[in-house]
């Protein structure tokens, strides 16, 4: 085994001895203290200097942190931790009290450790960007360190290679996992012009990127430091925690007075500090918000705060935007017709030979349904385009003619009742359609649609089940397309010809109305609204800065069930939160009955206390493994 995979096998170790090295001295600490107490060796004042230490040490940063609290008039944890620790060096238990210490240390090392591991789980993945790319300069290619490459270098990837920047796929094919930044289990083929991230492993071709993005700007990294800065926020219960805290002390200082002087044991007071120390408590919800973030970032959904997660559940009304959320975002032939016994093929066929040339939306639909079929598209040996209304070509002596009504009727090519009956029936159902005409004579229709997404309405009444009462689609398409679609996929109503202020509008409309309003949007034209609605979420949000900056949530794949994984999940943590709010309520409750009634010692209470700790950070951890499991639809 070589030096570097012996370091990188051996760094958990070093990781764990780093936060045991408090533990370790003070541990060492007290034994010495106790060897000399009991021997009688020296002086008394050496082990009760030496015990002192061991206190002083181990609880140092809980101290200055708890005497900050104090001089800022904040009652908190660490103001219960010095209040408890002064009383019991007071009484003259000095070894006593540097055991307190150490059982603290151990346990907060055990409990900084797993938290540190669920916050790598996250920032490890910056190890998925390799050190080292290979990159094409005059002509050569040649390997360079991350840190020199520069936006504009055309990168160079091979077969399971990763992939170290964001980038645009300027030769070669291959499939990409990309599973680090959207979730997708499937691998994704890529070709000249796809979009590809940093940390993402290419499987198969030899490809080259035209880096677009480095270091901290890529998707990968924006992914990481998103999740850090929502790590880091505070959730509306948490503060009630804080509150809880506030109050709470003055009333155990009254229990202990209380029990002193039922009593006369100074230690029993002590141990009512001790185990009532809202350790626990404080931790319930940050541990809970940690970890959820921490499984969702896993799965390509990113949570800007905690509060988004408590606001989850408490969402009825969901306003979504139809293009690229509900369809897929770009035109796709939906149905050929052919006229005069033209079979489809030929239409098609013809089709994209006009239309070879082309630049527009539409006609790169029928180059892309021409070539998914297998059709050979042949040169055309004239071509013009008719702005707004169509093409022009010339093939094998023959004029063809592809667009909309007006051009062939600006060529003398009168409709029949058969085929506008036809474009009938396509624009009923949204579709723009495409005539197709060969000299003087109408071969056939295409019908070109935004393709609604595969599995869309399950995913809608997977959204009902969960408890979302209404859903809106905005769109700003007419309203026959947009009732077309409405009614296809299922949703409870829609807009249609909206403005980008006036989906805001909608937004404000319905919370007058009392209603908790979560937005889906593309993140750009959708930015207001995204910003005023409670949670507002961006859609495939990876190839657009903007959407990430807009959005409380950022769902990096383009698929709608991702909105299911986030209310599920938000629904699970604060769950959990709850959960872990009661079990530090049960052990404050029986650790200050046990203590009061004198059944606990000082060392005994603070096991009880920190006992609770791990146990609330134990519950939190398991949701980094949490499964999802979805509702039954009928």
């Amino acid at each position: 085994m070589s030096i570097e995979r012996e370091e990188i096998n051996s760094s958990p170790v070093r990781e764990f001895l780093v936060f045991a090295i408090a533990p370790i001295i003070v541990g060492v600490a007290i034994i010495v203290s106790w060897l000399l107490a009991k021997n009688n060796i020296g002086p008394h004042i050496i082990y009760i200097a030496i015990a002192i230490f061991a206190t002083l040490f181990g609880g140092m940063q809980r101290f200055i942190s708890g005497f900050k609290d104090i001089f800022n008039r904040r009652i908190t944890v660490n103001v219960f931790v010095t209040v408890a620790l002064i009383a019991t060096v007071a009484i003259g238990e000095f070894i006593n009290a540097a055991t307190l210490i150490f059982i603290m240390s151990v346990a907060g090392a055990f409990e900084s450790y797993t938290l540190d591991k669920t916050r790598k789980s996250i920032r490890g993945l910056l190890d998925l960007a390799p050190k080292k790319v290979t990159v094409k300069r005059n002509e050569a290619e040649v390997t360079i360190g991350i840190e020199e490459v520069q936006l504009g270098d055309v990168v160079v990837v091979r077969p399971g290679e990763r992939i170290a920047v964001d980038g645009i796929v300027v030769n070669g094919q291959s499939s990409v996992n990309q599973a680090p930044i959207t979730g997708e289990s499937i691998p994704i083929e890529k070709y000249k012009g796809s979009q590809v991230y940093s940390g993402t492993l290419n499987e198969e071709g030899r490809i080259e990127i035209e880096t677009t993005r480095i270091g901290e700007d890529t998707t990968l990294a924006k992914i990481i430091q998103l999740t850090e800065k929502a790590q880091a926020t505070r959730t509306p219960i948490q503060n009630l925690a804080d509150r809880f805290t506030q109050w709470f002390l003055p009333v155990v200082v009254l229990i202990a007075i209380g029990t002193y002087l039922v009593s006369k044991d100074i230690r029993i007071a002590v141990s009512v500090l001790l185990v009532a120390c809202p350790c626990a408590f404080a931790i319930a919800t940050p541990t809970a918000v940690t970890a959820g973030i921490s499984n969702m970032a896993r799965r390509g959904i990113l949570v800007k705060g905690g509060s988004y997660i408590e606001e989850a559940g408490k969402i009825d009304t969901l306003l979504v935007d139809k293009t690229g959320t509900f369809t897929i975002g770009s035109p796709t032939v939906m149905d050929i017709i052919g006229i005069n016994g033209v079979s489809k093929q030929e239409v098609i066929s013809l089709a994209a030979i006009g239309e070879k040339y082309s630049e527009h939306p539409l006609a790169r639909a029928i180059i892309k349904h021409a070539k998914e079929q297998g059709v050979e598209i042949q040169e055309p040996e004239e071509f013009k385009a008719e702005i707004g209304k169509g093409v022009i070509a010339r093939f094998n002596g023959k004029v063809l003619i592809v667009g909309k009504e007006d051009i062939l009727e600006d060529k003398g090519i009168m409709l029949d009742e058969t085929i506008k009956e036809q474009m009938t029936i396509q624009r009923e159902k949204g579709r723009t359609t495409m005539l197709v005409a060969r000299d003087s004579e109408v071969v056939g229709l295409i019908a070109i649609a935004d393709k609604v997404r595969s599995g869309v309405k399950d995913v809608i009444l997977l959204l009902k089940k969960i408890g979302i009462k209404n859903i809106i689609m905005l769109t700003g398409d007419n309203v026959m397309t947009a009732q077309s679609i409405a009614e296809e996929i299922g949703v409870d109503d829609f807009k249609a010809n909206m403005l980008p202020e006036q989906k805001q509008q909608v937004v404000e409309e319905m919370q007058k109305q009392g209603k908790k309003v979560a937005m889906i949007g593309d993140g750009i034209n959708d930015a207001p609204a995204l910003a005023m609605a409670n949670i507002g979420m961006a859609m495939g949000a990876t190839g657009t800065d903007v959407a990430i900056e807009a959005a409380d949530v950022s769902l990096m794949k383009d698929d709608l069930l991702s909105v299911v994984d986030f209310i599920l999940t938000s629904k699970k943590v604060f769950q959990r939160i709850k959960l872990n709010i009661f079990f530090s309520i049960i052990y404050n409750v029986i650790g200050l009955t046990l203590a009061a009634m004198g059944m606990l010692t000082p060392v005994w209470a603070i096991v009880f206390q920190e006992a609770g700790c791990l146990t609330v950070v134990i519950s939190s951890t398991l949701l980094l493994w949490h499964k999802l499991r979805y509702p039954k639809i009928d």
